[in-house]
């Protein structure tokens, strides 16, 4: 687990890859630990498929939202597939604007 003040991240092994979880912000400060974070979930874990647990999100920019495009990205070239989950209304209503709702396979 990571933590440095304004965001905890953990990963978290799942029979079919790595869950992510965020407690905090999600910044241009904070970006480069949730980037690490999964790095290593693709790295490290048997299976296909990173979710990443925004639950525990309480701010989340642009940096952050351009952050979650990047991992769909590199789960594309993985091969892996990429959810995220327990997105707050307001990084709901932003993804849908943004038209990322879909892409970031939101719930």
């Amino acid at each position: 687990m990571e933590d440095n003040e304004r965001l905890i991240v953990e990963v978290r092994p799942r029979p079919t890859g790595a869950a992510v979880s965020l407690v905090g912000d999600l910044d241009s400060t904070t970006s480069s630990q949730l980037l690490g974070a999964a790095e290593r979930a693709f790295a490290g874990h048997a299976g296909r498929d990173l979710v990443i647990d925004a639950a525990g999100l309480v701010f989340c920019d642009s940096v952050g939202i351009s952050t979650l495009v990047q991992l769909r990205q590199r789960s594309d070239t993985y091969g892996w597939t990429f959810r995220v989950e327990g997105v707050q209304p307001y990084v709901r209503r932003v993804l849908d604007l943004l038209g990322l709702l879909e892409y970031l396979n939101a719930e």
